[in-house]
């Protein structure tokens, strides 16, 4: 009961951050809203789907390239579903990680040639984000002529996110540390699975899922210059992201430079991916306001930004990928089915 209780804090310490950020500042967020363009926020909005769907092009490529096909819709579907449990569910990035796995899985494509394709995308997603948040912040260096404590934890920042695609690089091409780790990443993924959705990925042979997770790392070694397509893709997902908050601003007519805008969603990216509140919730509106208030942008309007960029961009796909799953169950019911059944006879040997 206990453990259970421990998992919803971070979802409380978000929701009070989010109340006493809104509840005091409440009449003039809804003032803003009414005079809000309806024009600009529906662009905020298609902008959001934009970068879902090149999110879901990197996948539907790196599947491809692994020598596996699923068709589009299944790798938009996977990738909504994947990407919401990874933000609201404070694992690191564990949690998406495995419903990805699994979900691929479900479409026939082994789970050596899942992780590979998550390692991978997980290498480019963090490498080009660190590089915008790196970028950004030697432009605000330029920019104010100074150093100041927010350039500072910007650079900080990005090493940070750079030591990830590191890591992802050392597992996929060093051999050593590869092995040392497999059997880490392969239980690590079924556990976060189980307790997620109570069902474990079907229980390959060990040995025959390290030799598959090193022929994939050899193919995907020799079919290298056609990773640069799933690059561009990742790159467009951050852009059309950024662009989400851009939109924002102009539905209440607030212009700011590229640069400034730039800095602000680093920094509220940078919430978003620590794994510690769900998606940064509360954490990242309370920075991405406080930036750009700081901006001369008044502090109510801030706030509808970035409540903006958090519907559009975490609640409404989130509610879509509930819908998507539960279409995905319905279609293939009898896998759970399967996976249930064998779950039972697993138990049933092991009493």
């Amino acid at each position: 009961m206990m453990k259970k209780l421990i998992k919803f804090i971070p979802l409380a310490i978000a929701l009070v951050i989010l109340y006493f950020l809104i509840y005091p500042n409440y009449d003039q967020i809804v003032k803003v809203y009414s005079i809000s363009s309806k024009k600009y926020l529906f662009l905020a909005f298609l902008s959001a789907m934009a970068s879902y769907f090149f999110m879901s092009l990197s996948l539907h490529e790196m599947i491809k390239i692994m020598g596996y096909k699923i068709g589009f819709f299944d790798s938009f579907s996977i990738t909504f579903i994947s990407t919401s449990v990874n933000y609201f569910l404070s694992s690191g990035g564990a949690s998406g990680f495995a419903i990805r796995t699994h979900l691929l899985n479900k479409k026939k494509v082994p789970v050596s040639a899942s992780i590979t394709t998550s390692v991978v995308l997980t290498a480019f997603i963090y490498l080009i984000l660190g590089f915008i948040i790196f970028q950004s912040f030697l432009l605000y260096l330029f920019q104010i002529k100074h150093l100041n404590s927010q350039i500072i934890e910007g650079f900080v920042a990005s090493i940070v996110v750079f030591l990830i695609p590191l890591v992802m690089t050392l597992i996929l091409y060093n051999y050593r540390f590869r092995n040392r780790w497999a059997i880490r990443i392969y239980y690590f993924i079924n556990s976060t699975l189980y307790q997620i959705t109570k069902y474990q990925i079907a229980k390959e042979d060990f040995k025959y899922f390290k030799n598959q997770l090193n022929f994939g790392i050899n193919l995907l070694d020799k079919k290298k210059y056609e990773l640069p397509k799933v690059i561009i893709y990742v790159l467009f997902d951050w852009v059309f992201n950024i662009v989400v908050l851009y939109f924002a601003f102009m539905s209440i007519n607030i212009k700011i430079s590229v640069i400034t805008l730039i800095v602000g969603f680093s920094f509220g990216i940078v919430m978003a991916v620590i794994p510690i509140l769900p998606a940064g919730l509360g954490a990242m509106e309370l920075v991405i306001s406080g930036f750009y208030s700081n901006y001369g942008i008044p502090f109510e309007s801030a706030i509808f930004a970035s409540l903006v960029f958090r519907v559009f961009y975490y609640i409404v796909p989130s509610i879509i990928s509930l819908i998507m799953y539960y279409g995905m169950r319905m279609v293939e019911p009898e896998i759970d089915r399967v996976e249930n059944s064998d779950q039972r006879s697993e138990d049933r040997s092991q009493n």
